[in-house]
């Protein structure tokens, strides 16, 4: 996860939100196997304004090709629900800037920049959340989280599948907000019940801060997951003396407090 559709923080998440992809509904619960990844959620993507949201192999299911049904305001209303609001990331999280719910195609170029390339007719509705929390030392840590609607199972499918070769291709990429993502790669993903697909991804990210300046290497985590047409996803910003290990925590109670309204 667009992050799958993700926007980096600076575009799209994600996104949630990479190298490989895909855990079905029958994954262990605490790994996966491999399958092709996901195109929502470029996750360091999500992160700088926010995921984007891969592990090797096959997906285990086969995408259906019914087409959504409802009109787009009925799936964007789904899509804004799912979405998580401050309150849900804890205490001190607060919005950072206005929802991304333009419907617009983002592309992986041959020199590895992430960038928008018109309209993307697959999608139906797409909602991609930013929050951010004041940290004691006077930075801040941003997140994500969001859901898109594609038009059948299978161009969700294939979303995640084109992030996912995006990613293995370009484990270091930009971003057109400037959003410099480095050693992009998958990570065992946990169960996530009635899902289709799992994708779980960490890296490290360099983002323009809201005051101007850079960021030092962040470590970020984004889980996304899809259910047919329906793509999820949560991104995890953490700061340089945080473990990866708890941004992965934390990537996956949130996915819950999503997953839960699907």
């Amino acid at each position: 996860m667009k992050t799958v559709h993700a926007r980096t923080l600076g575009l799209r998440i994600a996104a949630l939100a990479a190298a490989g992809l895909v855990l079905t509904a029958c994954n262990d619960d605490e790994a996966a196997t491999g399958a092709t990844g996901q195109g929502a959620s470029s996750p360091a993507a999500s992160a700088s304004a926010s995921t984007s949201a891969k592990p090797s192999g096959k997906p285990s299911g086969k995408p259906s090709s019914s087409a959504v049904t409802g009109g787009d305001a009925a799936a964007r209303a789904r899509t804004d629900k799912l979405a998580l609001t401050p309150a849900d990331w804890g205490a001190g999280f607060e919005t950072r800037i206005d929802d991304d719910t333009s419907l617009a195609k983002f592309t992986m170029d041959k020199s590895c920049l992430y960038k928008e390339d018109g309209p993307d007719r697959t999608l139906v509705a797409y909602t991609n959340r930013f929050v951010r929390v004041q940290r004691p030392d006077g930075s801040q840590l941003w997140g994500t989280s969001g859901a898109s609607q594609a038009t059948t199972a299978d161009a969700a499918h294939q979303e995640m599948a084109k992030w996912a070769a995006d990613i293995r291709r370009c484990p270091d990429y930009k971003d057109d907000s400037g959003t410099q993502t480095t050693s992009a790669h998958d990570i065992e993903s946990p169960k996530v019940p009635g899902a289709d697909e799992v994708f779980s991804e960490e890296g490290l990210a360099v983002y323009h801060d809201d005051d101007g300046t850079t960021t030092p290497p962040r470590p970020y985590s984004s889980i996304t997951a899809r259910k047919g047409a329906l793509t999820v996803w949560v991104f995890v910003d953490l700061a340089p003396d945080q473990q990866v290990f708890e941004g992965r925590a934390q990537a996956r109670a949130l996915l819950q407090k999503i997953t839960a309204k699907w």
